[in-house]
């Protein structure tokens, strides 16, 4: 988890954090921009410096696996007052989350920039240099990722801010923003550790960045770029991650996440996870909402036993619907079957299915005390191994039809699970049969990881799916709980993308809004 330590410096362009993980020093003095970057250490404050907007509350410390995340098949937000913002589709260009997430990335994007630009001055190890340099090409792509998917076009920029007034950038189409984030993702990847020599998921290893390029090609292949020659290129990642003998799944699926509470890496199956650490209390804190605002209702007294929880989420039928195997182990985790209003549980009814909370990460086996009401310690995976082979099992499928192959890494995923595998009498056949399974699947294993949105609109069933689901629960669900079918219902075509923010507009007079925005 990562105990950030801050060093101030004085530039036009970002402060530099280090990181414990990495370094063990404490700020003593604001440091001069011209005499920066004249040592091995400095350069590697800076990279710490990129990988630090990753951890705010704009992205992974809390929005992009929540409020970003809270508007799909998998889990609806439990407010029946909560009419307007991200959540329902009812939000404007003016948003603050909108506005925020657009503005962490840009950082990023500009320490990395001005790192590359200075990495050659120290004298250092040159390995170092360049694992340094393949670190942090990889998180400008990275961050140019999350600005493509979720923005379409936007402004490339690849060098150093110089000046204020050098703001008005019109925006390049998606495609060509792709195709930079591969190939500096391509370099990266020859030039960082693997995950063996690191032993830790808080930073980028080599077959994370293939995992993250099969992911890219995947998007790339799908309705956003719509260049089905990717395929090909994400099954290739996927299978160098699968062979290079650095990972294998857990076989305790509920330990994974066990694991990230109790601040263990488990690198053969986290591939990467965004680090926290503390409780909000002491000088060194980044902190995060995981497990605390999407999880498990515990609105008793004592803040302790197990930990607050909001409960701001609930899972939807659907999901649990999708989990026709009663073996199947990921169910009653991910969904949990109890919540809090004391410090023991308040076990949910057999017909209770539709206002259950999502179980995958849970506040008692958190391990930094004492536990805060707004905060956790608990890591968040950006990359798992089992999302590997579901990507391979997808690529394959889409190439070649449902091979051995293809079934093969499906299996491995879902024997984990305890779940049936799809063999013998149960082998599919037919392509269009497996990519459904493949997406439900999906569902299964990563539920609430923040990925779901992101797979529905790259399938190109992001509007289809939330109208049928809203159908569904106008249908079914008791009457108290049919507010839920507000998110289905004010889905448009112009949710794909996210509106380019209302501030980067009045300043960026070369850039345009998405459409019907």
């Amino acid at each position: 988890m990562r105990k950030i330590i801050y060093i101030l410096m004085i530039t036009a362009i970002f402060p530099l954090a280090s990181c414990k993980k990495f370094l063990d020093v404490a700020p003593t003095d604001f440091l001069s921009p011209v005499n920066y970057y004249s040592t091995e250490q400095e350069v590697e404050n800076a990279l710490t410096g990129v990988y630090d907007p990753l951890g705010r509350e704009a992205m992974y410390g809390r929005y992009l696996f929540t409020t970003l995340a809270y508007g799909n098949d998998e889990g609806l937000r439990s407010a029946s007052a909560t009419t307007t913002g991200l959540e329902v589709f009812n939000y404007t260009p003016s948003d603050g989350i909108v506005g925020n997430l657009w503005t962490s990335c840009y950082q990023g994007i500009d320490r990395a920039n001005d790192l590359l630009a200075n990495l050659d001055k120290p004298k250092m190890d040159e390995t170092k240099r360049n694992r340094i340099r393949g670190e942090a090409l990889f998180l400008r792509a990275y961050y140019y990722f999350l600005l493509a998917d979720n923005w379409g076009d936007v402004p490339l920029k690849l060098s150093p801010t110089v000046s204020a007034s050098d703001v008005d950038i019109k925006s390049t189409p998606k495609k060509e923003v792709f195709e930079q984030i591969v190939k500096d993702m391509e370099i990266a990847e020859l030039l960082v550790s693997t995950s063996t020599e690191l032993k830790f998921s808080g930073r980028v290893s080599k077959t994370t960045i293939e995992g993250i390029l099969a992911r890219v090609c995947l998007t790339m292949a799908g309705s956003q770029v719509d260049d089905p020659g990717k395929l090909s290129d994400a099954l290739k990642w996927a299978e160098k991650v699968q062979q290079s003998n650095e990972h294998s799944l857990n076989p305790d699926y509920k330990q994974i996440f066990i694991n990230q509470s109790k601040d263990i890496y488990d690198v053969k199956e986290s591939m990467w996870e965004i680090e926290f650490y503390g409780n909000g209390i002491g000088s060194y804190n980044e902190t995060s909402w995981v497990g605390v605002w999407g999880g498990i209702l515990a609105s008793g007294p004592d803040l302790q036993t197990p930990g607050y929880g909001y409960g701001a989420l609930y899972a939807t039928n659907k999901l649990y619907n999708l989990y026709t195997d009663a073996a199947d182990v990921r169910r009653d985790w991910n969904i949990a079957p109890y919540y809090f209003t004391t410090t023991k549980p308040t076990n949910f009814t057999a017909t209770q299915l539709y206002n259950r909370y999502p179980g995958k990460w849970r506040r008692e086996y958190e391990v930094v005390t004492p536990k805060s009401k707004n905060t956790s310690s608990t890591n968040f995976p950006v990359l798992r191994y089992a999302d590997v082979l579901l990507m391979l099992a997808e690529a394959e499928n889409e190439l070649h039809g449902p091979t051995q192959k293809a079934h093969d890494a499906l299996n491995e995923v879902r024997a984990r699970a305890h779940a049936s595998e799809f063999k013998g009498t149960t082998f599919i056949t037919d392509k269009i049969v497996f990519r459904n399974v493949i997406q439900d699947e999906r569902a299964r294993e990563l539920a609430f990881e923040a990925l779901r949105d992101h797979d529905l609109r790259r399938w190109g069933i992001m509007i289809s799916t939330m109208k049928d689901l809203s159908k569904r629960i106008t249908e079914s669900y008791p009457a108290n709980l049919r507010f839920l079918a507000l998110a289905g219902n004010n889905i448009a075509d112009r949710h794909l993308y996210l509106p380019i923010p209302s501030l980067e507009l009045s300043l960026n007079k070369a850039i345009k809004q998405n459409p019907n925005w």
